[in-house]
């Protein structure tokens, strides 16, 4: 009887750290990609940013992972992820668009080339 609380208690701790929902970052802009990117580049990588962010919303939607995430820290690693997650790719955002100003790139570069 003992071994079994042991085994489900190991269980359970193990679970639980699985339960943790893990979106990953955006890294910052390097200055190599500042330097080196063309307004192409920078509009492709803000269409992944913003990809990027539909996917951990999408993602942080309510799951069975929650139930058990919920049992382990009442949720709060999972909305600490989502928003750590959000974080990296809104400060990437911003840098981005930083350099397309800085580059005075058009404001839509797909729009003119269908033109």
């Amino acid at each position: 009887m003992k071994i079994l609380t042991i085994v489900i208690t190991v269980g359970i701790i193990f679970l639980q750290g699985c339960a943790t929902k893990n979106y990953g970052r955006q890294g910052i802009l390097s200055s190599y990609e500042q330097e080196s990117m063309t307004c192409r580049e920078v509009e492709l990588e803000l269409a992944k940013m913003r990809g990027f962010i539909k996917y951990v919303n999408k993602e942080s939607e309510f799951s069975g992972k929650d139930v058990l995430a919920i049992l382990g820290d009442l949720g709060v690693g999972n909305y600490m992820e989502k928003n750590d997650a959000i974080e990296s790719a809104d400060n990437r955002m911003a840098a981005l668009n930083a350099l397309k100003e800085r580059k005075q790139c058009p404001k839509n570069l797909s729009q003119q080339k269908s033109q």
